[in-house]
């Protein structure tokens, strides 16, 4: 059941070949997931996400897929982070067909990102139509619109965890619980063949912490002949919870002091609920005084509202958990605005990295002020402004305007939704344990290549480290992992 001659993209397997896998994405980098499953008889995609930081990243984006989507059979995501996600609406514009299969909980997080997405980018086409306008220059399209993302959110196909079904014809899926945000899972995944033949793949997504405060523990699979495990953090380890609420607290009890604003540029999924949910836990102990916490983030706030509809994530029941004693949500642009004639308040804030949605006004009218200080709660990708800051910038560029930076930067590890290296380790031993191939994904080259150090002795074949372009292949006979090098796929 050989194909002879396929669509843009895929090439026929080989005589031993059960399935292929190609590298088009968070290979050698941690951004742009996307992993391409091709079988006899069907032509899966796990993730399609965007690639985030600066400009070159941005033109990827705009790249045609370097596959023919209205040939795919499925497509299947971990969860709904934008850099997993958020290239979903653009597959579907570009002709792809399949269904979007993810948790329940994704599901419902996907009703509320990609349409924030697509409103962004349709904000930013039209800002920067303005200014071609202006000098006469070839206006730009959004790299998708809202009819894009609804359009998508229409092919979307909710499943519990831990349920196997079938995916395609000869491809089975299970979601695993994978901790890290909402509805967040690892996928397994089963390829046979005909005659019955099997192997399986392990995708690991994003692992979160262990002993995580809201969300239920990641679930590790025992077995896999192929694992693909993320390296964001390969080379670090975080703090612990304790040590860094405790960190979190001191940076309030200075602030009090001083009379500053606090501003934490926090994920709008996880991060945001994990600070609402840390700075009340420190309210109720006397640790922090209380002060009027103001979340500035429609989409987080949404997302919050939705907790209490998936009580089976969490450990304990949510929503009281969330609740500092002086928050107020702010809704609107006008609720926005008027935070900035504010002092001695904390701002929880999205986006993350700094680089979109109101934070950015927040720095800039912000970061100036020496009694200042800025919370970086979580990962920062390469050329994003929140790895700037991190890196010492003194100076920034927000919103046309030079910003200095007096304002004190912390850096509060403890805090990510990603596993440390030692965490990572734990979370694949049981798979290497029973013989699983690794191949290291979603990490830039030093903390990939410090993951595959700490591995080393315990991966029982030597530990791919991909490049976008590379494949592997499962076979029938011999080696049942084969690594193809894009030069000569």
């Amino acid at each position: 059941m050989r194909r002879r001659k396929g669509p843009r993209g895929f090439r026929p397997l080989e005589r031993d070949e059960l399935a292929r896998l190609t590298f088009h994405g968070a290979a050698g980098e941690v951004t742009g997931s996307s992993f391409l499953l091709e079988t006899a008889g069907s032509r899966v995609l796990f993730e399609c996400g965007m690639f985030q930081g600066g400009r070159r990243e941005e033109a990827r984006n705009r790249r045609p897929f370097p596959f023919d989507p209205a040939a795919l059979d499925a497509v299947a995501l971990t969860h709904a982070h934008i850099d997993h996600s958020g290239l979903v609406p653009k597959l579907v514009r570009d002709g792809c067909g399949a269904r979007v299969h993810a948790t329940e909980a994704t599901c419902d997080l996907l009703r509320i990102m990609l349409p924030d997405s697509a409103s962004i980018h349709e904000q930013d086409a039209a800002r920067e139509n303005r200014r071609r306008e202006r000098r006469g220059a070839r206006l730009v399209e959004p790299l998708y619109t809202a009819e894009d993302a609804e359009r998508a959110l229409g092919r979307v196909e909710a499943y519990p965890f831990d349920e196997r079904f079938a995916l395609t014809n000869d491809v089975d899926v299970r979601f695993r619980r994978a901790g890290h945000i909402l509805g967040a899972a690892s996928l397994e995944v089963w390829v046979r063949d005909e005659g019955g033949f099997e192997r399986k793949l392990v995708l690991s997504g994003d692992v979160g912490r262990a002993d995580e405060a809201l969300l239920k523990d990641p679930e590790p699979p025992e077995e896999a002949d192929l694992l693909l495990l993320e390296s964001t953090y390969g080379g670090r380890e975080h703090r612990s919870a304790e040590e860094s609420v405790e960190e979190l607290a001191e940076v309030f009890r200075d602030a009090d002091r001083s009379g500053g604003n606090v501003i934490v540029p926090a994920f709008a999924v996880g991060r945001a609920q994990d600070v609402l949910h840390t700075l009340a836990e420190l309210e109720d102990a006397g640790r922090i005084p209380v002060r009027p916490v103001y979340f500035d983030s429609p989409m987080a706030i949404h997302v919050t509202e939705l907790y209490p509809r998936h009580a089976g994530c969490f450990k304990e029941p949510i929503r009281s958990a969330l609740e500092p004693r002086d928050l107020h949500f702010c809704r609107t642009p006008e609720e926005s605005m008027a935070i900035n004639a504010k002092r001695g308040v904390t701002i929880l804030s999205a986006s993350g990295m700094c680089d979109a949605g109101r934070v950015v006004h927040h720095l800039k009218h912000n970061l100036w002020r020496a009694g200042t200080h800025v919370v970086i709660a979580g990962f920062q990708a390469a050329g994003t402004r929140g790895r700037a800051l991190v890196g010492g910038a003194r100076k920034l560029r927000i919103l046309g305007e030079e910003v200095l930076v007096r304002a004190k930067v912390h850096t509060i590890g403890g805090f990510s939704a990603h596993a440390g290296q030692s965490e990572l380790v734990a979370w694949a031993r049981p798979m290497l344990a029973n013989g699983a191939r690794l191949a290291l994904v979603h990490g830039e080259p030093d903390q990939r290549d410090a993951l595959e150090r700490r591995l080393h002795g315990a991966a029982p074949a030597p530990i791919l480290v991909p490049e976008s372009g590379d494949a592997v292949t499962l076979r029938r006979r011999g080696d049942p992992v084969v690594f193809a090098p894009a030069a000569a796929v």
